[in-house]
């Protein structure tokens, strides 16, 4: 069993191929894409989840992220989305929009009736068009590895980021309805056996040797590959902790062997090769309900453990929280005066872990989501859940939703900012950018691709271009 461990610092990586391999892509469409379009390029998009600029000092340290980031443009100092979390992250990537513009404000629906909220897994939640969805309008065949909010996407080869979120279902049929089932089957029976749930490494071990056998099988035209072993690891025991070096190790190997497969089944003159993060972590040391506050001012009623009544709801976001208004409900004027004057009063009190209040049109602006009513940024050490029972508790003692690192902070904090490098086709070699946005990372990847993405928040970085 292949456990993605193998030494890969005497490998040759070498971003620009051999001649030998020159006519290998187009062999290959000849036999396995006769509806493609001849003239196109690769574009593979490779995402660290939770690696941010702070990573880049040790990475730049190992063998084959050290070989990308040299013959790279760069950015060592990316401002990830509000709330920086994973699926609004990832959608502004591949929409080059901010979440208010494209829809995923969140990973989680609002249900606050359900134990646990359905996430925001399906393509029909991003507003207006995609990278993928041009790029596939033009004739690209696309492939995506867990790539957040692709489910029920046009995609050819989709393994998208959805679970059995409910008793009564099985994670193959959800998969099975949501992704390519062929595709989805074939990999299960290759590698289903790396698989142990949502566990690290092993889901990282399972999406990589599908992303490399897909690779030198179909060899697809554009790929999104979104690994989360750094973030998983970042949760369960802390920012810096040694676990998180040893993730990094395991990319390093995985992006070394990403480019040996690359470079065997094409030409690199003709390939761009994206490696980038999503967002940063914060350690922390306790959570804070809002919803018991809420429930104990009489804006939010529950009876045997579960909400059945609410003015006004807290949804979390991890470092941050929205508060929302029930729209059935319409509370009155003098509800939200009383809630504007409990929050002021809470902010003063260190035990609700408040550090900023900002109104929906504050959120807008940010980039947020402009239809709640307040939207709170947690104090350092403090995140958020959605609980009602009690009003705070020191990590060590939570049972559900523990974490000792977590992400959903304002990303201008300081550190807390993620990176993008792109080498190979299009790109100039050596540039770097001193600040960039997340939302400019679509943008810019679009005219590469002479795609439209219509109308977007973020800007071309032309000098990252040819």
């Amino acid at each position: 069993m292949h456990q993605n461990n193998k030494v890969t610092n005497n490998k040759k990586i070498d971003l620009k191929n051999s001649s030998n391999n020159n006519n290998n892509r187009n062999k290959k469409s000849n036999s396995n894409k006769s509806n493609k379009i001849t003239e196109n390029h690769r574009l593979i998009i490779v995402s660290l989840d939770a690696v941010g600029q702070r990573d880049l000092a040790f990475l730049k340290t190992l063998p084959n992220f050290k070989k990308i980031y040299e013959k790279s443009a760069v950015c060592e100092n990316v401002e990830s989305v509000y709330p920086s979390i994973t699926y609004p992250a990832h959608t502004s990537i591949i929409t080059g929009k901010k979440p208010i513009h494209h829809g995923v404000i969140n990973n989680t629906l609002i249900q606050p009736k359900r134990p646990k909220p359905d996430w925001m897994w399906q393509r029909k939640y991003v507003k207006g068009t995609t990278l993928y969805d041009e790029a596939i309008k033009k004739g690209y065949r696309v492939a995506a590895l867990l790539w957040p909010v692709t489910a029920k996407s046009k995609i050819h080869y989709n393994l998208p980021e959805v679970l059995a979120n409910r008793p009564w279902q099985n994670q193959i049929i959800v998969s099975a309805l949501n992704g390519t089932v062929s595709y989805e089957f074939a990999l299960l029976k290759k590698f289903g056996h790396l698989r142990d749930g949502v566990r690290q490494p092993a889901l990282d071990n399972f999406v990589h040797e599908s992303a490399l056998y897909t690779i030198r099988k179909y060899n697809p035209d554009m790929m999104l590959i979104h690994y989360t072993d750094v973030d998983t690891n970042r949760h369960i025991y802390g920012v810096n902790h040694k676990k998180v070096t040893e993730a990094l190790k395991r990319h390093d190997d995985r992006l070394g062997d990403i480019l040996e497969a690359l470079e065997e089944t094409g030409d690199m003159e003709e390939t761009t090769f994206v490696v980038l993060g999503d967002h940063y972590q914060m350690d922390v040391e306790r959570v804070v309900y809002l919803n018991c506050m809420l429930r104990e001012n009489g804006f939010l009623h529950t009876k045997e453990g579960k909400i059945t009544d609410y003015q006004f709801l807290a949804k979390n976001c991890d470092g941050s929280c929205y508060i929302y208004a029930n729209k059935e409900k319409q509370p009155d004027k003098e509800a939200y005066k009383k809630l504007t004057t409990l929050l002021e009063k809470c902010k003063a009190d260190k035990v609700y872990g408040i550090e900023k209040i900002f109104t929906g049109k504050d959120a807008g602006e940010l980039g947020a989501d402009d239809s709640c009513v307040f939207f709170i940024e947690a104090s350092k050490g403090v995140y958020f859940l959605d609980e009602f029972e009690y009003l705070s508790l020191s990590v060590n003692d939570i049972k559900k939703g523990k974490m000792r690192g977590t992400h959903g902070y304002l990303p201008q904090k300081e550190g807390y900012q993620t990176f993008f490098m792109a080498s190979g086709y299009g790109i100039k070699e050596g540039v770097s950018i001193p600040k960039m946005y997340l939302w400019d990372e679509g943008v810019t990847l679009s005219k590469l691709l002479q795609v439209d993405l219509g109308e977007v928040d973020g800007r071309v970085i032309e000098e990252m271009l040819q």
